[in-house]
C-alpha cells in the first residue's frame, strides 16, 4: 500500500492511496494515515482510485480516522472507489458513516457548508 498526501488550495488535505487496503496494507500506512488526516482541524478527502481491494482492517482504519476527525470538528470524504471497493464499502455501511462520492471535485463540494 502506497500513500501520498497534498494540501489543496481550499485548505483540504488529500490522501491518495494505491494498492490493497488489507491487513498488511493498513498496517503499513496506519500511523502515517491517521497522523496526516487528524493532525489539525482540516477536512480530509481520500482518493481510492488506486485501491484494488479493501478488507476489515482497511475499513477500521477509515472509520477510526473519520471519527477522530469528527471529534476535532473536521470531516472525511472518500472518492473514486472502483466498483469492487465501492461494493465492500456499501455492504459494510461505511458510506453511512463516511460520505462516498465519485470524483475529487464532488468530494471537495461535499465539504462546502
Amino acid at each position: 500500500m502506497n500513500m501520498s498526501t497534498s494540501e489543496l488550495a481550499s485548505g483540504v488535505t488529500c490522501i491518495r492511496l494505491n494498492g490493497r487496503l488489507d491487513a498488511p496494507g493498513a498496517d503499513l500506512i496506519d500511523l502515517r494515515f491517521t497522523a496526516t488526516a487528524a493532525a489539525g482541524k482540516h477536512h480530509t478527502i481520500v482518493d481510492l482510485r488506486g485501491v484494488s481491494f479493501v478488507a476489515s482492517m482497511g475499513l477500521r482504519l477509515l472509520i477510526s480516522t473519520a471519527r477522530a476527525l469528527h471529534l476535532k470538528g473536521a470531516s472525511m470524504v472518500l472518492f473514486g472507489a472502483q466498483e469492487l471497493v465501492r461494493d465492500v464499502l456499501e455492504q459494510a455501511a461505511v458510506d453511512q458513516i463516511i460520505p462516498l462520492v465519485g470524483t475529487e471535485r464532488e468530494a471537495i463540494e461535499h465539504l462546502q457548508p
